[in-house]
């Protein structure tokens, strides 16, 4: 939906490369930001696309949360994928 951020929490291996991507309708400004456990910014993609790549590597196995804001004024379709 238009302004609205959707969130995962996706378990990922400490010390194994973790990537998450995004690609989006091309109707708006999607951003990604990937938070730990404890609510840390570990890393984003906020440029002004719909494509956004992160990749980071875990220092521990855990749940971290997967924030995906459309920025836009109108509903962005969009397909996620992780390693």
């Amino acid at each position: 939906q238009a302004r609205t951020v959707d969130y995962y929490d996706i378990s990922f291996t400490g010390s194994e490369l973790a990537r998450v991507v995004v690609y989006g309708d091309g109707d708006t400004d999607l951003d990604l930001y990937i938070y730990d456990e404890s609510g840390n910014l570990i890393a984003k993609d906020d440029d002004r696309s719909d494509r956004c790549i992160v990749q980071w590597t875990p220092k521990w196995t855990g749940k971290f949360r997967v924030n995906v804001a459309n920025r836009g004024n109108v509903a962005n379709q969009y397909a996620i994928a992780t390693n």
